[in-house]
């Protein structure tokens, strides 16, 4: 049989592989080749899942009490270049014709064992600062406990001793304190409501969770599970289906977890279609924070940073502004009167842009901001994001929980294109250093999230000019000169009694020396007392008289005015060992006392000295917050008792009413200011006790300085003898002789002068 030729065995192979391909690449680059193997994906969903999503796609997006729907007015941004996808994200499907119809959220199913993904590690402080761990209910974060910030000082100390002992690579003795002594800035919350129909309706709220989508006019529940999948940890994806099955548009979420407190939620809206999508995006917020365990007051509080308006800074050159003039305690969120957090009425008037959102508590934030770079370079707006931020409350009027939705403006998304809905997130402490210093948090002035500030009720009152001076020489006097900051305290004390000793020391001299001579002039104070008693006007006004005779003056003491002077630097002081983070869970002395079995006193310069023992739980007692049993406050009233005996004006010239008035404020101040102060932070009555004993101190040394010196004025003052006159004839005659002429030497001596002159 003949053999084809070389060449014809070549070619033939050639031309038909030639056309398998050709075949191949019409398959599978046709028109809706892609969409159907989707909508195959899709179809494979069971009946009852597809129930499920049409259920919950005609559920509102909002229970009844929850954030207003966005304004119809606001206009539209350009939208961004499409946002970078994780790999784990499905290819995009290519635009195509397709009906808004009838839109519905695809459904997958969920395990009930499914395991829990989570990002950062708990055991590796040095590398991750949190761990977050996510749910697909909302494509949100269900527990940020942070890897090295501990509950108390005690568990603070134990990780310190483990880690440092797992550094040896010896651990054999040492472990990590329990797990619920670590820290958690937040978790997932379950929450009910009634609906307008009157059901009762369930649902749990994870964190910054993603809520809703109107498309069109059609809104989108968010929170279900079975709305999302998640491919890697952080990366969630959620398509929306037409009345046909078909794949329309397609949400993407990535959580980006850094190195220190900064989390990056990207986020995008992909339309899958050849047609434009109107669309609003709702997810929540910061919600109110887990209260401090050993909070003396409960300051949880809600922050905005806002940008001046254009036609004011059409340059953007001003910084964010993040005063207090926005404020809001967590009471006053709580008002079921206002629906809203922003925009308000300042907002409006004044015509500000939102820069950043948070929520905060004693030490820690949790805020959203826009997406800067490395450099804090960006758009510092978050106004193409949000425009809005409803509230919902929750709880009891004791305890209430407070949530927040941020709802972005009517936006409109292009056929086949991606709109970027990215949000940058703080979660940390409020740290100076932190907040000034690192970006974006510095470009942002996000160190407006520190306030050293009791109340906003009465903000001046509490001095926050003065307390970022005191935290300033705080932390100067810690790490260059005395390197503790329970020294630091005292030499804060030092530094404030000497520029206070002239007005000490002129108060307390004024004092002493009307003290002496009231005790002389009291023998006739007393007549007048006898002979005006029926008559007090007139016995004030001889006794006003009989002191202005003598030289005395009250107003010579200066009062109170030394204590009145310190008053100021003791609310600041108050403030900024209350809120400092610095301060949180540090010892005083280097920790002395805690290497004596444990010891807990002054473990904890920001919570009470725990003196006789610290409790496992903190126990309320009329308002304390009791964590233990102090001694210092005790010390302190001791020390008040003893002040007042040497540093209280006389009672000489007071009435009976008078002295009973003054022995009350006594009492009060002997006894009541140390209970007021028995759950204040240990640093603070450290500071009053240390400047009340160098007070008692000066007052003494004081003392005997007045004493000395009235010694001196006795001697020098004490008349000279008297010579008697003679009485023999001769002697006075030779006595005016003599004064004769030592009067006509002056006269001589007198004219002299005049003629040189």
């Amino acid at each position: 049989m003949p053999q084809p030729s070389r060449r014809l065995r070549l070619i033939v192979p050639l031309i038909v592989g030639g056309l398998a391909m050709l075949i191949i690449l019409l398959v599978a680059t046709g028109e809706g080749g892609a969409n159907r193997v989707q909508v195959e994906r899709d179809a494979q969903t069971t009946p009852a899942d597809t129930a499920a999503a049409k259920d919950t796609a005609s559920t509102p997006a909002r229970p009844d009490a929850d954030a207003p729907a966005p304004s119809e007015t606001a206009t539209a941004p350009a939208a961004p270049p499409p946002a970078a996808k994780s790999d784990a994200t499905p290819p995009a499907t290519k635009a195509a014709d397709r009906s808004l119809e009838s839109l519905r959220m695809a459904t997958h199913p969920v395990a009930d064992d499914e395991p829990v993904q989570t990002l950062g590690d708990l055991d590796d402080p040095d590398r991750w600062a949190m761990e977050l761990s996510f749910t697909r209910e909302g494509a949100g974060v269900t527990r940020i406990p942070y890897t090295n910030i501990w509950q108390t000082a005690a568990a603070r100390r134990q990780a310190a001793e483990y880690f440092a002992a797992r550094q040896r690579g010896d651990t054999g003795d040492y472990s990590l304190p329990a797990s619920d002594q670590r820290y958690v800035l937040l978790n997932e919350h379950p929450v009910s409501w009634v609906n307008a129909e009157g059901q009762r309706r369930e649902r749990v709220i994870s964190i910054l969770s993603a809520r809703s989508i109107e498309i069109n006019g059609t809104t989108l529940d968010l929170t279900v599970a079975a709305h999302w999948t998640q491919q890697n940890p952080g990366s969630f994806t959620a398509t929306v289906l037409n009345g046909n099955d078909e794949p329309v548009a397609r949400i993407h979420r990535r959580w980006e977890l850094g190195s220190g407190y900064d989390i990056t939620l990207s986020q995008t809206f992909e339309n899958l279609t050849r047609q434009p999508m109107d669309i609003v995006w709702a997810q929540y917020g910061p919600p109110s924070l887990i209260p401090d365990r050993s909070r003396y007051m409960d300051r949880r509080r809600f922050r905005f940073g806002y940008e001046y308006p254009e036609s004011f800074d059409p340059n953007h050159v001003a910084d964010v502004i993040a005063e207090g003039d926005m404020v809001m305690e967590l009471t006053d969120a709580a008002d079921l009167d206002q629906n809203q957090f922003w925009p308000n009425e300042l907002s409006q008037s004044e015509g500000y842009t939102l820069s950043w959102f948070a929520s905060t508590n004693r030490y820690f934030g949790l805020a959203v901001h826009p997406v800067l770079d490395a450099d804090g370079r960006g758009s510092r707006s978050l106004e193409p994001l949000v425009e809005s931020i409803g509230k919902w409350v929750q709880g009891t009027e004791e305890q209430p929980l407070i949530f927040s939705t941020l709802i972005s403006p009517p936006i409109q998304v292009a056929p086949g294109s991606t709109h970027d809905l990215s949000l940058g997130v703080f979660a940390g402490p409020l740290e100076r250093e932190l907040l000034e210093d690192k970006q974006p948090y510095a470009a942002l002035n996000m160190r407006g999230l520190i306030l050293y500030q009791m109340s906003a009720f009465c903000a001046i009152c509490t001095f926050q000019w003065l307390a970022d001076i005191l935290i300033v020489v705080l932390a100067f006097l810690d790490a260059y000169i005395l390197f503790d900051w329970g020294l630091a305290i005292i030499g804060l004390v030092v530094i404030v009694r000497t520029l206070m000793h002239p007005i000490t020391k002129k108060s307390q001299v004024g004092m002493q020396r009307f003290t002496r001579t009231m005790g002389k002039l009291k023998p006739q104070m007393e007549k007048i007392n006898q002979k005006y008693k029926d008559d007090p006007k007139r016995k004030q006004q001889e006794q006003m008289k009989l002191m202005q005779e003598h030289g005395v003056n009250p107003l010579q003491m200066l009062g109170c005015l030394p204590l009145f002077l310190q008053m100021p630097i003791w609310i600041a002081l108050y403030a900024v060992l209350y809120f400092a983070f610095e301060l949180r869970q540090e010892p005083a002395f280097w920790g002395v006392f805690q290497t004596l079995w444990d010891w807990p006193f002054l473990a904890d310069l920001s919570s009470p000295d725990h003196f006789f023992g610290e409790f496992k739980e903190p126990k309320s007692f009329l308002f304390w917050n009791l964590t233990g049993i102090n001694l210092l406050p005790i010390l302190l009233g001791v020390l008040f008792f003893l002040q007042q005996k040497y540093m209280s004006p006389p009672t000489t010239t007071m009435t009976p009413e008078q002295e009973a008035q003054q022995k009350i404020m006594r009492t009060m101040m002997i006894f009541l200011f140390p209970l007021m102060l028995y759950s204040a932070p240990s640093g603070l009555t450290l500071y009053i006790l240390t400047s009340s004993s160098i007070g008692i101190i000066e007052s003494r040394h004081i003392r005997r300085q007045v004493d000395r010196e009235a010694e001196e004025a006795e001697v020098v003052q004490r008349p000279t003898p008297v010579k008697k006159k003679t009485k023999d004839p001769q002697g006075r005659a030779y006595a005016k002789m003599l004064e004769r002429r030592k009067a006509e030497a002056k006269k001589k001596q007198s004219k002299s002068f005049k003629k040189r002159k």
